[in-house]
């Protein structure tokens, strides 16, 4: 087969390909995707950009990927052996999830450096072939090598069959060229490079059977020339592959058979303990462009003819004895995976091989941090169990099965396996079964106050099951069951102290360090209440130890996370430390739920130390993990993020979702509605949503959470009930800082809390002693945008913060916080005489500019009348004399001006006006510019137009009454 037969028709494709090789070897990593149909092209169109790319001096790196349950990475473990042999062999098997994910992490990154260095010189060409048949770890190395090779000269080059595989996430960092069928012209040309050129009826013949897939065409092609005819086309391709297959010698044939059952790739050690490695009969296969030279069905198509020619029977003998080869392989030392044995095992139906080596699959694939292939091959385990006579080991499976799921991120199909393994557990009486599936939901985690009663049912039935002697089981169902106490729906404090304890003591007579470290996260939560950090340090610190000991690593993040809150609570630098550490930790430990716990935990620390804008993109970003991986707490955590964020002026967060009528906090959803629309600057909302909210709805809610922002809303809209309630809450708490939970949030120092409610309530001195506090707390801690605001409430009380002056043709308003200008009109100068004489009556004619008589004199007397009328006889005569019509129009303006004062002092009849008349106009002026004066402030500071609505009155009289003491700058 020639070069110019593989590539009619392809000249376009390879033309973008070439310009992706161009740039690869100028210093700019590429990847490249060619797909289609089987026999379409794909790997010769890569295999001649590779050979171009040898040409130029680049060095090439080949691999093919299999379907006979190839260990993971195999396609990488071809391809770099040639230069670096040991790289993927040496991947160390792992017994923690951590230790897994920084192997994953390491190996990937190493791939990454070596590619790099091996392009440095020339370039590298690395070309995988039928990535449809690539296990998932393979893929994820190649999508991030796709993204991190950066500036290397390396060309990523992959094929792979579109509706066999589903590689859609690559497509975002390769170029994907799709391959199809050739036109009738150039199925033309690949017949006449074969057998010289086609009758052109022959031709639009094999272009229609053929639909122009290259490996089809050439096939007929090759059948029409060796019967010399064109009536002798088969009806399919198959049938075509069917006759050159026939003219192997029989043989030849059963080799290929066994070959076949194998896999597309010969393997020589294989097909001897399978009985059937002649070299003769290897090379009748090469000779007949069966097998390439180097030893693989030039197609695949040739082996699935092979296969679909042999009898059931007879293939289910021949996967066994593929199984059986593999297995004496394997036990020799062969680098076999257990997946491609129970692959054969399962195909020739024996049962109990299968399930035995699905299992150990199972195991091999979680070790190389496929778990989601992991579970399959424990579901394949737990399927096939059910064909043997007397299963055993179900249970064992089952517990496997969900700690796969539950690493791969599928926590409600890891809870659902638990109850399957509960049931199963409570059919057979076994206790220690029942309490690991109660272990493995509470593992599980729950959202708090909708923990599920089976569990706690589970966990109780255990209790009762478990026999004495089994100190390190009951102590973790106890601990299990003391947490769940402590924050189910209906919290036991009482019952949950006992069984804590009773846990720790059982777990210190076992011996075991895993089983004390948890007994004591159990005590330390039973424990936790609000302002007893001090004590809560020092379980934290014995439980770290244990943790240690058990080389957990779970738990010993979680004993970091637990410190890091106590001392952020109590205002330590090092709680800051702590967390980070805990983010380090969780990055580490390899499952869904470590890389949702340094999420969420990233979005605090940002919270913390700012910006609140890299707070408000983490906490989406830990929302999405999180309910794609059916975290329970995924919501209540976006929720509190969100709340302390609107305290610090971030409102990018939408309000809090997903509480319904059952949720313990469902009453306090007015009181969350509030505080979004205070962040938010409606005030008025604000304080329609938490005028009739109770306080005493706090009096169960252990959240310290709810606390600051009932603190944050009363010192707002509050009543001063209210706020002097939240302030004596408070007041035992001050000198502390406020954390949700494990540092899921963190809502401030107390005393910033109790310096607004004390400023709200008027209690001056109170509350710069409070802010002076939170201010010098949030610099130790580090909470720099806490202190800002800190300092910015303090301001507020130092000096004068609300103004309402005059610059030259602009009017300056400040109003909590928010300032804003305004061009002049006459009732911003109203509004500021009547706040510069705050709860004082000013006449409407004083705002005016004229004074109230205390009598109703006429506005003119009989002298000043009969003065008006001399002057305008003077002007009409001089009007007549005038000299000029620019000194005639200047006596008429003047005679204009008098007519129309003379007129303002004159009612009905000629009959004087007095001064008395003026007042109801006056009144109606001044309101009408008051109110506009009013819906111009609305428009850029609703708040301050808010207050003025009201706290004036307008009428004869106008007066400003604040509810508290206001100094305005004037």
């Amino acid at each position: 087969m020639t070069s110019l037969e593989r590539l009619v028709g392809r000249d376009a494709v390879l033309a973008m390909a070439r310009a992706a090789l161009d740039t690869a070897l100028a210093g700019s990593a590429q990847l490249v995707l060619v797909t289609g149909e089987p026999g379409i092209g794909k790997t010769a169109v890569l295999t001649r950009l590779a050979d171009e790319a040898a040409e130029r001096g680049a060095r090439v790196l080949r691999a093919t990927c299999w379907d006979g349950g190839a260990p993971p990475y195999w396609p990488w473990i071809q391809a770099l052996r040639e230069i670096e042999p040991g790289l993927v062999d040496s991947v160390p098997r792992v017994s923690t999830e951590a230790e897994a994910l920084d192997a994953r992490f390491r190996l990937f990154d190493a791939t990454a450096r070596l590619l790099t260095r091996a392009g440095e010189d020339s370039g590298l060409v690395v070309l995988l072939d039928d990535l449809h048949w690539a296990d998932e770890a393979s893929v994820r190395m190649l999508e991030f090598l796709g993204r991190h090779l950066g500036t290397s000269r390396v060309l990523l080059l992959g094929a792979y069959r579109d509706r066999e595989a589903d590689l859609s996430r690559l497509t975002g960092t390769a170029q994907r060229f799709e391959l199809l069928g050739l036109d009738a012209g150039e199925v033309a040309a690949v017949m006449t490079s074969i057998a010289g050129k086609p009758a052109e009826d022959l031709a639009e013949q094999v272009w229609r059977r053929s639909g122009g897939n290259p490996l089809f065409v050439r096939e007929l092609t090759r059948l029409i020339a060796a019967r010399g005819t064109a009536d002798t086309i088969p009806d399919s391709v198959r049938d075509t592959l069917r006759s050159r297959l026939a003219r192997l010698s029989h043989p030849c044939a059963e080799m290929l058979a066994a070959a076949a059952v194998g896999g597309r790739v010969v393997r020589p050690e294989l097909l001897s303990r399978m009985g059937s490695a002649d070299p003769d009969l290897l090379d009748e296969a090469v000779a007949a462009r069966v097998f390439t030279p180097d030893l693989r069905f030039s197609h695949d198509l040739f082996r699935e003819t092979v296969l679909a020619e042999l009898p059931a029977r007879r293939l289910a003998e021949l996967h066994h004895a593929a199984g059986d080869a593999l297995e004496s392989l394997r036990e020799n030392g062969s680098p076999v995976s257990a997946a491609e044995i129970a692959t054969h095992y399962l195909a020739a139906a024996d049962a109990a091989k299968a399930v035995r080596y699905s299992t150990l699959a199972g195991h091999e694939a979680g070790e190389r941090l496929a778990h989601n292939d992991a579970a399959a091959h424990f579901r394949t385990a737990l399927s096939t169990l059910d064909l043997l006579e007397s299963p055993t080991g179900r249970q064992e499976l089952l517990v496997s099965l969900a700690e796969a799921l539950d690493r791969a991120g599928d926590a409600p199909a890891a809870r659902e396996t638990y109850r399957e393994l509960a049931e199963l557990a409570a059919r057979t009486g076994d206790a220690r079964a029942l309490a690991t599936a109660a272990l493995g939901m509470h593992g599980l985690g729950f959202r708090t106050g909708t923990i599920d009663t089976l569990h706690l049912r589970l966990l109780d039935e255990a209790i009762d099951l478990l026999p004495a002697e089994d100190l390190a089981m009951r102590s973790r169902v106890l601990a299990a069951l003391g947490r769940d106490l402590r924050q189910g729906p209906k919290p036991n404090p009482e019952r949950a102290a006992v069984v804590a304890t009773e846990a720790s003591t059982l777990a210190r007579a076992s011996g075991d360090p895993s089983v004390l470290a948890f007994s004591l996260l159990a005590e330390h939560d039973v424990a936790w209440q609000r302002g007893n950090a001090s004590r809560r340090l020092a379980i934290v610190s014995e439980m770290e130890s244990a943790a240690e000991q058990a080389a957990d690593p779970d738990m010993i993040a979680q004993a970091v996370l637990l410190r890091a809150t106590a001392l952020i609570e109590l205002g330590y630098p090092d709680g800051l430390t702590e967390l980070h550490t805990y983010v380090r930790l969780c990055e580490g430990l390899g499952h869904s739920r470590g890389r949702y716990g340094a999420l969420t935990r990233r979005a605090t620390l940002a919270l913390i130390t700012g910006p609140g804008t890299e707070a408000t993109e983490l906490a989406h970003m830990a929302l999405e993990l999180g309910q794609l991986i059916g975290q329970p707490d995924a919501i209540p955590v976006h929720g509190t993020l969100h709340l302390s964020l609107c305290m610090i002026g971030i409102v990018g967060l939408e309000a809090p979702v997903g509480l319904g009528p059952a949720d313990p906090i469902a009453p306090m959803l007015p009181a969350i509605r509030a505080g979004v629309l205070v962040a938010s600057g409606s005030l008025d909302e604000a304080a329609a949503e938490f005028a009739d909210f109770s306080l005493g709805t706090l009096v169960e809610q252990p959240h310290p959470e709810l606390y600051a922002l009932m603190a944050f809303v009363a010192a707002a809209v509050g009543s001063a009930e209210q706020r002097t309630e939240m302030y004596q809450r408070l007041l035992p708490l001050a000198g502390q800082h406020i954390v949700v939970g494990g540092c899921a949030s963190y809502s401030g120092a107390v005393d910033y809390h109790l310096g607004r409610l004390s400023a709200a309530l008027g209690n001056h001195e109170d509350a710069v002693r409070h802010l002076t506090a939170a201010v010098a707390m949030h610099e130790r801690l580090g909470a720099h945008p806490w202190a800002d605001i800190s300092r910015r409430e303090l301001d507020r009380l130092a000096a004068p913060a609300e103004e309402f002056r005059r610059e030259g043709p602009l009017w300056t308003l400040a109003f909590q916080g928010k300032r804003v200008q305004l061009p002049h009109v006459k009732g911003l100068a109203d509004i500021a005489r009547l706040l510069s004489a705050p709860r004082q009556d000013v006449h409407a004619l004083e705002l005016l500019g004229r004074r109230p008589a205390a009598g109703a004199d006429p506005i003119l007397d009989d002298s000043a009348r009969r003065a008006y009328r001399n002057r305008l006889g003077q002007l009409d005569s001089a009007i007549d004399e005038a000299a000029s019509d620019e000194e005639a129009e200047r006596l008429q303006a003047e005679r204009d001006e008098l007519i129309h004062q003379l007129a303002a002092a004159t009612g009905l009849g000629g009959r004087p006006r007095r001064l008395g008349d003026d007042t109801e106009r006056a009144r109606k002026t001044v309101t009408a510019r008051i109110k506009d004066a009013l819906d111009r402030i609305d428009q850029v500071h609703p708040t301050l137009a808010g207050h003025l609505r009201a706290t004036i009155r307008t009428g004869t009289h106008c007066r400003y009454q604040p509810g508290s003491d206001i100094t305005w700058r004037a």
